[in-house]
């Protein structure tokens, strides 16, 4: 029977329980729960629990459970039912035979009870699938009996196609291919009757095998049959395992020729398929094949990537194996920390005890109880430090496959019609979520172990934080909450932590605005005082009640008053590990009238940057990248009094500077030590941040190759050594008023006749991906600044800039905008009244969308409706 088995294992593959994966992620589902009732909260819990099955099987029993009991309640016997079915799947998955049984009989008491065929045909599959597993065929075919007539009367033919071929091929097994004939050919009949010919593919391709057994000759005749409408239908499951089985029939008779024709065409269908067991025992086949036919070369071919795809299979294998290690790893560490507390408690009783000995009995005893204090101390920190890197590493190993996830994303989104556009946005939202999300955890992590590094920038902090603040306007706005910023006024550059101070004002900011009220206050001040950066944020929010002031900063904390509130509870304390790393200090005050974060953090007057004393704050920023310093001190004096000037000394330097401020234009030379201008070229015109950015080289390389060099990388304009003062000044202004009307034009754009998408679209494709997110999300009215540079995987600030220098609408005004303009169009069209198309729009009130509309447009949404 060896040459039916490859054919069983797909049919029973298709067939026996197997869930579709939620596109939810389980804390959108949890989310959703908290908020639903009755029938909702039932099937949303049933759906948590699909989630779960391929995964965890104990939380699929918790929430399979949980929509039992709301099933009872409510008296929906359908939820129950439902509920069962999934316990019997899980206690399956878990090798639970006899629970498995148990559960799908219960269920299986009230399908039969309210006649609920399909549901009763699912649980019967169920049985006879636990049956096979026991080795006990008979039981497994009389179930599958069942199972396929319950299908059939409840008129679900496409289960009672799969059963049906389940149902033969476990016939075929037992020699019995009369039977699986007969099975198929009423299957058939069945099918035709009730004009559901697209099933028949499976049903025409068991024949086949049934045949094979029997009557060689005439499998071929169904095989074929089977093929023609399993390509019609698009089902490339059944296309390649006929493909197969005709390959094996082939090689039966010995003709090879044929049976290499079939199994190469059995790849290629697999090839259209998401890689699983099935490409390595078709690489094994054809290798089998080709050693049949003495052609070792190919055999080895096919049986090296046999190899390979089952390398890649195992790999994915142990990528789960990891995530329930890592479920395990906290469960045991909750124990050690129970057994740690119950130790120490065993301690204190022995320090009372030994009081009684004496003060030389109490000296030995407080001696051994340090010693072991520090040995603990010492394994603890060493588990913690291996625990953080083996938790570092699996974080990088999933960036590899998120990549790989987002890369086809892309390509898809490029090749795909307009009706798959909504679920591909919806995978390129997530894997981004995922990808920022890892990206905070490794941030995390290289906390806990001290790698992380610090990247210190020069410049004026009143400005940084500024520019922090005003990512946070819009969800401000939103809210009716006022952020104000009372500056130090200090004009001296200082060279501090950036990375450090964005994330800490971030944080705390981003908490103020979350967890504050409509309408309240939030105030940020600094100031410079004895070379220590002092900054406070204060709200007038609800307070932090006193017994949980000492907790915020425990990582994965989260107080009982914002457990309604998204979050992970990592903010704070990331804030006070960045605070720790910096030499600095932090202080919490709160009260029922508000909150105030103190952070005070080491700042240094900044010695490698060259002031050029700029007057005017609003000026563009213009990179200088000059390791000659008179070189940089004559061209900033050319430069001051048009642009904010920052220095670097060598590109390697500048490649930081460019990533943390986001310049308007860079001016660098071409020689320079550790980078040079070409490669530090190369480097800006790779990344998507940066790659708008205007780069002028110059150099005493005169000659043409060197000229033409710097063009063909992608450099705006090359200026030779000696330069003129004023060629220089006029190409580098040339190109910033290119940009500006570069600027202007797609503003102008957007005021055009045209529809909406035609309007709003930029030449430039980082726009256009920003648009798309916005427009993905534009219903949502939590959706902001935060959750839009989450999804480019950009900072807050670096988002900014790029939008202000791409399109010059700050990321706010850029997001209002978008909203703004769909509303427009959506009034146009009379596609429902004012209100509707203001929470379609994502504004969270009628009155702040008139004041918006009005504000943007010059008149209000009525009076648009009443010229229409």
């Amino acid at each position: 029977m060896a040459k039916f088995a490859f054919y069983f294992i797909i049919v029973f593959s298709i067939v026996f329980p197997q869930q579709l994966r939620s596109q939810n992620t389980a804390d959108s589902l949890h989310t959703l729960i908290k908020k639903a009732d009755g029938l909702k909260k039932g099937e949303l819990n049933l759906e948590l629990a699909r989630h779960f099955l391929p995964s965890n099987q104990d939380s699929c029993l918790y929430y399979s459970q949980a929509a039992q009991k709301i099933g009872q309640n409510i008296k929906d016997h359908s939820v129950v039912i439902r509920s069962y079915a999934l316990m019997g799947e899980a206690y399956q998955k878990q090798n639970k035979m006899k629970e498995a049984i148990s559960s799908y009989q219960e269920g299986l008491k009230l399908a039969e009870k309210h006649n609920e065929k399909s549901l009763a045909g699912t649980i019967y599959n169920g049985i006879g699938t636990c049956y096979f597993y026991l080795n006990d065929p008979k039981k497994a075919e009389q179930y599958l009996k069942q199972a396929a007539q319950a299908k059939k009367e409840a008129n679900d033919y496409q289960y009672y196609s799969f059963i049906a071929a389940n149902l033969a091929a476990l016939q075929i097994m037992n020699q019995s291919f009369g039977e699986a004939i007969h099975t198929l050919k009423d299957a058939e009949k069945t099918l035709l009757k009730n004009k559901q010919d697209k099933y028949l593919a499976t049903v025409y391709n068991s024949l086949g095998a049934a045949y094979q057994g029997t009557k060689s000759d005439s499998c071929v005749y169904y095989y074929e049959k089977g093929l023609e409408l399993s390509e019609k239908n698009k089902d490339h499951l059944t296309m390649m395992t006929t493909h197969q089985n005709l390959g094996d029939y082939y090689l039966e008779k010995k003709n090879y020729n044929k049976a290499v024709e079939y199994m190469k065409k059995a790849i290629a269908v697999n090839e259209l398929r998401p890689e699983d067991q099935y490409k390595p025992a078709l690489f094994e086949r054809i290798s089998v094949l080709y050693e049949s036919m003495g052609d070792f070369k190919n055999a080895y071919h096919y049986k090296k990537l046999e190899n390979e795809a089952r390398q890649r299979l195992f790999t994915a294998a142990k990528q789960k194996e990891i995530e329930e290690l890592e479920i395990k790893y906290q469960s045991e560490k909750k124990e050690k920390e129970i057994q740690v507390h119950k130790h120490e408690a065993e301690k204190a009783k022995s320090e009372r005890t030994a009081l009684l000995f004496g003060s030389i009995l109490l000296f030995l005893v407080a001696g051994f109880i340090i010693y072991l204090i520090f040995q603990r101390r010492k394994i603890t920190q060493k588990f913690e430090q291996e625990k953080l890197r083996m938790f570092e590493n699996i974080l990088h190993e999933i960036k590899t496959p998120l990549t790989l996830i987002d890369g086809p994303i892309q390509i898809m989104k490029q090749r795909s019609d307009s009706s798959n556009e909504e679920q591909l946005g919806l995978m390129e939202r997530n894997s981004k979520k995922l990808m920022s999300l890892v990206a905070e955890l490794l941030d995390a992590s290289k906390l806990g172990r001290g790698s992380f590094q610090l990247h210190y920038t020069n410049g004026l902090v009143d400005d940084f934080i500024e520019n922090t603040i005003d990512t946070f306007t819009s969800e401000a706005k939103s809210k009716d909450i006022q952020i104000t910023h009372i500056k130090n006024n200090v004009e001296k550059h200082y060279s501090f932590p950036s990375n450090a101070l964005e994330k800490i004002l971030s944080n705390l900011i981003g908490n103020a605005v979350k967890y504050c009220t409509p309408k309240a206050k939030i105030q940020v001040a600094s100031q410079i005082e004895q070379g220590r950066l002092n900054i406070s944020v204060s709200d007038t929010g609800p307070g932090i009640p006193k017994k949980e002031q000492k907790k915020v900063f425990r990582r994965f904390f989260r107080g009982n008053q914002v457990s309604d509130a998204n979050g992970t509870g990592i903010g704070l304390s990331l804030v006070k590990e960045l605070v720790d790393l910096v030499q600095g200090t932090i202080h919490l005050e709160s009260n029922s009238s508000g909150t105030t974060f103190m952070v005070s953090l080491p700042v240094q007057e900044a010695t490698n940057v060259i002031d050029s004393t700029i007057q005017n704050e609003s000026a563009p920023i213009l990179l200088l990248v000059e390791d000659d310093a008179d070189t940089a001190a004559f061209s900033i004096g050319v430069l001051k009094e048009n642009f904010q000037i920052i220095h670097a000394k060598n590109g390697q330097q500048a490649l930081d500077l460019i990533r943390e401020n986001l310049p308007d234009i860079v001016l660098s030379d071409v020689m320079m030590p550790e980078k040079d201008g070409i490669e530090l070229l190369k480097d800006i015109r790779s990344e998507e941040l940066t790659n708008h950015l205007p780069v002028v080289l110059f150099s005493a390389k005169a000659s043409l190759e060197s000229r033409l060099e710097g063009l063909q990388h992608g450099a705006d304009a090359y200026i030779s050594k000696p330069f003129s003062p004023e060629e220089l000044k006029l190409t580098i202004k040339n190109l910033f008023t290119t940009v500006q009307r570069n600027k202007e034009a797609y503003k102008e754009a957007i005021h055009s006749e045209k529809i909406f998408e035609e309007r709003i679209k930029s030449p430039n494709a980082y726009v256009n991906k920003v648009i798309g997110c916005i427009v993905n999300n534009i219903d949502n009215q939590d959706y902001s600044v935060n959750e839009l540079s989450d999804n480019m995987s950009v900072s807050r600030s670096q988002l900014h800039r790029k939008l202000v220098a791409l399109t010059g609408f700050s990321t706010t005004n850029f997001i209002s905008m978008i909203r703004l303009e769909k509303a427009k169009d959506l009034l146009l069209n009379n596609e429902g009244n004012i209100t509707e198309i203001a929470y379609k729009c994502g504004f969270n009130s009628q009155s702040y969308f008139t004041k918006s509309f009005t504000e943007y447009f010059g008149k209000s949404p009525s009076q648009v409706l009443k010229n229409q």
